[in-house]
């Protein structure tokens, strides 16, 4: 009887053991599909959908360092540097080769546009990219348009584009600086070479459709923006994007239905509030015009399509003083968005040009975006480390940002001999 017992008992402790090896190989090829699946998205751009599967990718294995590894290239992609070190950390600790931690370190450097430190290496991660070819393109692409080394960026496109002729991330490149010059043309052109190589891949769907609704090929912008319905029917750009083509169809109220859609879940977005603003305009109801536009003024001042449209809106209540201090704003801002235009064109063709940059990073003290203006200010100092009227600048946006350290040391360059 005690024989038996103990066999039961050594028995049950063997099943039980057995279940658990069964409940860890399933949990372990369970996370390595939603790895997969995860690096499938990276490589479709779909940072949010790679995060939710290396999510659970780490739910069901935690003890993974392919997991942690793949978890710091999707926060690199996402910019969240301060994770991508954390889980690089995680990484190094469960095995990954202290080689492939160092080049994603240099990888997340360039995104950044620490490019001072990042630039060495890139001959290094080029001759033996093994499967990271456009993820290391990508990466030194953004951190040379990031910091406004335009010759750089548009050689490591170039060269880019010939080794990958199946990747549409250098036309989405292309594009997008096409449109910061507003060269609304040359933008669709390369937008529309990305959506044939990436049919599936919503940001280019979107990227395109806006284009369009500037160049006013509208049908062409509601098929994408059809397609895109199907997929993401929730989307905030894609709803957007729909109300446009309602407005030019004539259907302001279901246009008007949509963006107070968008609002509610979104009731910052600037341009939704804008347009609806425009809207209560055009059929005569001030009052609410004006409460949608102000906030909308107040959200991002710089908006100069919605401070011509308080404008508008204060001018036919009667408050014209008002009025003209934003149609004064609009004028200043056409007039130095003309001269910008002609100082990017400088600079794409010389990339050296330090007095054309600064003069950009002036134009932008009070019409442009402040995160843009630092960054030109800092690529001045890449290139011209002693540059007094640069670092002077920049002790000034770092000590409005709260940023006291740097603040000070850029105040001690500006007033080194």
């Amino acid at each position: 009887m005690p024989v038996t017992r103990k066999f039961k008992t050594s028995l049950f402790i063997l099943i039980l053991v057995f279940l658990g090896f069964v409940v860890l190989f399933l949990d372990t090829c369970r996370s390595s599909i939603q790895l997969a699946i995860a690096r499938q998205a990276l490589r479709e751009r779909d940072a949010d959908k790679a995060l939710n599967a290396v999510r659970e990718a780490e739910r069901l294995n935690p003890y993974s360092g392919e997991v942690h590894f793949t978890m710091a290239r999707v926060f690199r992609r996402q910019g969240h540097l301060d994770k991508v070190h954390a889980s690089l950390k995680k990484a190094v600790t469960l095995g990954v080769p202290r080689n492939r931690i160092r080049r994603e370190e240099w990888l997340a450097m360039a995104q950044a546009g620490q490019m001072k430190e990042a630039r060495p290496h890139l001959s290094e991660l080029l001759i033996n990219p093994g499967d990271d070819g456009p993820e290391i393109c990508e990466a030194y692409v953004n951190g040379y348009f990031l910091t406004y080394q335009l010759a750089d960026a548009f050689q490591l496109l170039d060269a880019w584009e010939k080794d990958y002729p199946s990747d549409a991330q250098p036309h989405v490149f292309r594009g997008t600086f096409s449109s910061k010059l507003n060269s609304w043309g040359a933008a669709a052109t390369q937008f529309r070479k990305a959506f044939d190589l990436a049919p599936k891949r919503i940001d280019i769907q979107l990227s395109l459709a806006a284009v369009l609704l500037i160049t006013r090929e509208m049908d062409e912008a509601a098929k994408l923006l059809e397609q895109a319905q199907r997929n993401r029917p929730n989307n905030p750009e894609v709803l957007l994007g729909w109300a446009q083509i309602l407005l030019e169809r004539g259907e302001d109220e279901q246009a008007r239905a949509t963006l107070e859609r968008i609002l509610l879940s979104e009731p910052n977005n600037d341009v939704a509030l804008r347009i609806l603003g425009e809207i209560h305009s055009s059929a005569e109801n001030y009052l609410e015009a004006l409460q949608v536009l102000e906030k909308a003024v107040a959200i991002r001042s710089t908006d100069t399509k919605a401070r011509y449209a308080l404008g508008a809106a204060l001018q036919r209540v009667g408050r014209t003083n008002e009025a003209q201090q934003h149609f004064e704003f609009v004028t200043k801002s056409n007039e130095t968005g003309q001269r910008l235009q002609k100082l990017l064109g400088k600079v794409r063709d010389d990339d050296k040009d330090v007095e054309s940059r600064f003069e950009i990073a002036e134009l932008m003290r009070d019409t442009g975006e402040p995160r843009e203006r630092l960054l030109w200010l800092r690529s001045i100092v890449e290139l011209e480390p002693k540059h007094k009227a640069a670092h002077a600048e920049l002790a000034k946006c770092f000590s409005a940002l709260g940023k006291l350290e740097e603040s000070e040391k850029h105040r001690q360059l500006a007033e080194s001999e």
